[in-house]
């Protein structure tokens, strides 16, 4: 394990600000050389933009396209005793490499901050917006009441292998049925019912541009993961926000607008650690699509997708399918017959574990 590393429960409770910093200006060498997106100057906002997906698909924005970005964020700034959070450090460097830059600190869910981002326009309007919000708890704007999201399964009790990163071995975690009250929190946390609120906000307030477009993430993954993620908790939160989706494509219809759900590939994170089966299938994912030559970071799946579908007229539809490479029924049928074959005596020359791992600590600098 890495010096000065402190990771305990599969939590990284150390932070390296200049490896973060460094990890942040690696994505932008990945993209700064592709062509350019659209020659239109864009007002674009990212709701979700300091870490993952956000994160990327801000890069992939500011280095391909004139683009003038207000992000929000909710990310812990350093103090005497503690360093800031990893997102807080990715957003200095992003401020620092883009001038153009608009950094907005603070509560995305709240009308407050909504305003914010209405004073920070200065009478402009935007082109296009991302929300990429990835948070666990939420605090209802007009109630002041607090929800907690929950990674749980729906149906019944699951149990599964994961990865100890700080053992570096394998161990059995089971996750509970969730009750109906962690069902419905984590819809109301990770759902689209805050994604339509901004939409309604901005529309409000003629923030919009016609033909504005909005993007949003969403997961399906192969049948091995539905029990977590599709049919899990989360998955119920992504159904709500794909049918807020729905919706908010009739709200733009007006302005021509159009509102995309964009299917991802898996990536490690650090929820997935804790997640049984989960991080093994991510690890045996990235070593099969490397050997089939379509693995692609996180940067350069965000610039596909700009790139073949967002930025292309000649798609028409709202689902983009991002995920195409991983759902394959050849790359799926390889993870699987990598996955069978998978115990503690071989886990870490079968799962190229020195990648995973590298990967996983990097996401706090390591």
């Amino acid at each position: 394990m890495k010096k000065d590393v402190l990771i305990r429960n599969n939590v990284i409770l150390s932070v390296n600000p200049q490896g973060i910093k460094k990890n942040v200006k690696t994505q932008i060498e990945e993209i700064k050389n592709k062509p350019k997106l659209t020659d239109k100057p864009l007002n674009v906002l990212i709701i979700g933009g300091s870490s993952g997906y956000g994160l990327a698909s801000r890069i992939v924005l500011n280095e391909l396209t004139d683009a003038k970005i207000i992000n929000v964020s909710f990310e812990r700034p350093e103090t005497e005793k503690r360093p800031a959070s990893a997102g807080f450090y990715q957003n200095e460097v992003m401020v620092e490499a883009y001038p153009n830059t608009i950094d907005l600190m603070g509560d995305a869910f709240s009308d407050e901050m909504k305003q914010s981002v209405v004073n920070a326009l200065e009478g402009e309007k935007l082109d296009l917006i991302i929300y990429s919000l990835a948070s666990g708890i939420r605090i209802d704007s007009k109630t002041n009441e607090k929800y907690v999201s929950s990674l749980k399964p729906v149906s019944e009790t699951y149990t599964g292998l994961t990865v100890d990163i700080a053992k570096e071995t394998l161990k059995e975690v089971t996750l509970e049925k969730a009750t109906q009250e962690e069902i419905d929190n984590t819809i109301k946390v990770m759902g689209g019912e805050d994604y339509l609120n901004w939409i309604d906000y901005l529309l409000s307030h003629d923030a919009l541009n016609e033909n504005i477009k909005a993007v949003t993430y969403t997961y399906y993954g192969p049948k091995l993961t539905h029990p977590i993620y599709k049919n899990g908790t989360i998955g119920l939160a992504k159904r709500d926000l794909e049918e807020k989706n729905e919706l908010i494509n009739q709200r733009l219809a007006p302005l021509h607008g159009k509102a995309y759900l964009s299917a991802s590939k898996a990536v490690i994170t650090k929820a997935s650690i804790f997640s049984p089966t989960i991080a093994l299938y991510a690890s045996c994912l990235f070593k099969v699509m490397k050997e089939a030559g379509v693995h692609e970071t996180i940067t350069e799946h965000k610039y596909r997708m700009f790139k073949d579908f967002i930025f292309n007229d000649t798609f028409k539809d709202t689902v983009i399918p991002l995920d195409a490479y991983e759902i394959d029924p050849k790359i799926q049928d390889a993870v699987d017959t990598l996955l069978s074959d998978i115990d503690e005596s071989n886990f870490k020359d079968k799962l190229d574990f020195e990648a995973f791992k590298a990967e996983f600590l990097a996401l706090n600098g390591f």
